[in-house]
């Protein structure tokens, strides 16, 4: 069954809601309408011309991509202009466009996640923390034969659910208090009350329901206990808390379960990427890719034991990895100078390529989104035009 692109956006911004994106990002829906109905859908890193031409091949009316295809505004529409190219063909086919870049980045799908836990690294943190989610607590009252389709609506919604940085958090959903009390009011004309009849004081044996949710999901929140709420006026309270909530950020610093020689990790590290299955026994990759361009640059008989990893364009963040204490650093691409001041601090460098250091973001959107039961009906392909750029010739 066909949902719409709006829907797809909602899913997607449950985990990396757009504001997580930098200002100078470029994400959200770029081309099309939230309301277009789809069924089929693809998932890639890049939106080239074969791309698209992938997707028109393949009837997918939405192309969701990590990079965006627009940055600045465009001037024009000319046809020779490169820029404009790719949104006219995807204007011109009927093609919705959605791009989670910066805020995918910071998300639990981010790559540098999944490669942290390929290698299973301990003691795991943001290797820079770019902000801190603030809690509110909300409360409501419901008539007790309504309150677990409510509390159901809301921990849909993520309430209740591994919201705290504990060391736990992440193993506890559905956590929530209730109480029992009597709620009581007088409806006047021109309500339409569940209960009670208008003009009488109306006593209710109710449930005081309440839990936690992060700010950022506090407008849906309470839209689905609207939703869910048998009263046209249900009360609430949303109260601010102190309470840490948890943290984002980019890539992840860790130590290895034991130090190794770094010519010993890297083969690990490759030969567990090249046969796409983790310790888990979960894919990380969405196909077979060529690593014959992937680089190392360190001394090959020294200890690893503490690793930074950041997917995508690494430079910013070798000097915090050098800080950090990093034995080794691993990303996407670096610069020539970068590696050279790394080696002078003492921390190898390991380059994969900018698309194999984020492909896995998309083999996990895919199965986060394939897991969600409204889209149930909706065929998820990852394009196989998508790959790596560099051919080896050496």
């Amino acid at each position: 069954m066909a949902v719409a692109v709006g829907h797809v956006e909602q899913l997607i911004e449950k985990i990396a809601p757009r504001f997580w994106a930098e200002d100078w990002d470029n994400v959200g829906l770029l081309v099309g309408t939230s309301s277009q109905k789809v069924e089929k859908i693809l998932l890639t890193l890049d939106v080239t011309k074969e791309v698209v031409a992938e997707a028109v091949e393949k009837e997918a009316a939405l192309i969701i991509a990590h990079h965006p295809i627009m940055f600045k505004p465009l001037k024009n529409l000319r046809m020779d202009n490169q820029s404009a190219l790719l949104p006219l063909n995807l204007f011109r086919n009927g093609i919705s466009f959605y791009a989670a870049h910066t805020n995918l980045d910071q998300s639990a799908l981010a790559a540098s996640a999944i490669l942290a836990r390929v290698l299973k690294l301990e003691q795991a943190e943001y290797l820079e923390v770019t902000a801190e989610e603030n809690l509110v607590k909300i409360v409501t009252f419901v008539p007790e034969e309504h309150v677990e389709q409510v509390r159901q609506a809301l921990s849909a919604e993520g309430v209740g659910s591994a919201i705290t940085d504990g060391k736990h958090s992440e193993n506890y959903i559905d956590c929530f208090y209730q109480t029992k009390g009597q709620g009581m009011f007088r409806a006047l004309e021109g309500a339409e009350p569940t209960i009670g009849q208008i003009g009488e004081l109306t006593r209710v044996e109710e449930i005081k329901l309440e839990s936690i949710v992060v700010e950022s999901s506090l407008a849906r929140a309470v839209r689905a206990l609207h939703k869910a709420h048998p009263y046209e006026e249900p009360a609430y309270d949303l109260i601010p808390l102190k309470n840490k909530g948890k943290k984002r950020g980019y890539g992840v610093i860790g130590y290895l379960p034991e130090p190794k020689p770094l010519a010993e990790l890297w083969e690990q590290f490759l030969n567990t990427l090249k046969n796409n299955v983790d310790n888990t026994g979960s894919q990380i990759f969405p196909a077979v890719y060529d690593f014959s361009t992937v680089r190392l640059a360190g001394d090959l008989d020294r200890k690893i034991k503490k690793v930074a990893i950041a997917n995508g364009s690494g430079s910013s963040f070798a000097q915090k990895a050098i800080f950090k204490g990093a034995d080794l650093f691993i990303t996407g691409d670096v610069d020539y100078h970068s590696v050279l001041e790394s080696l002078e601090a003492g921390m190898a460098v390991a380059e994969l390529g900018h698309f194999l250091s984020e492909i896995p973001m998309i083999q996990a959107l895919y199965e986060y989104l394939r897991r969600d039961k409204t889209m149930q009906g909706v065929e998820i392909l990852i394009s196989s035009k998508n790959r790596v750029p560099w051919v080896n010739r050496g």
